[in-house]
């Protein structure tokens, strides 16, 4: 199980990208992952495979809707112990 963490910003499209975020989301959506969207980025949960799949058609969605966007992605994955959103979460606590 990986957690991921995804920013897909469009560049010189104005202050809100609301539109581009719901977009990525509609992509992330389509695939068996945990979503949890968040003020700054999108943390995923799920197989490795899936993640980056659904990472590339979201990037491709919002590109075909601008002119440039810039991606990060980045990935948490372990051996030791379960890795899940809420693990991650409960360790804060």
């Amino acid at each position: 199980m990986v957690v991921a963490e995804v920013s897909i910003i469009p560049l010189g499209e104005g202050p809100s990208v609301s539109k581009y975020v719901k977009k990525a989301l509609k992509v992330f959506e389509k695939y068996d992952l945990k979503i949890e969207p968040s003020a700054m980025g999108t943390v995923l949960e799920g197989d490795l495979d899936k993640i980056l799949e659904a990472f590339k058609e979201a990037h491709q969605e919002v590109l075909n809707d601008t002119k440039r966007v810039v991606s990060s992605l980045k990935i948490d994955e372990r051996k030791d112990k379960e890795n899940t959103i809420e693990r991650k979460l409960n360790a804060i606590k």
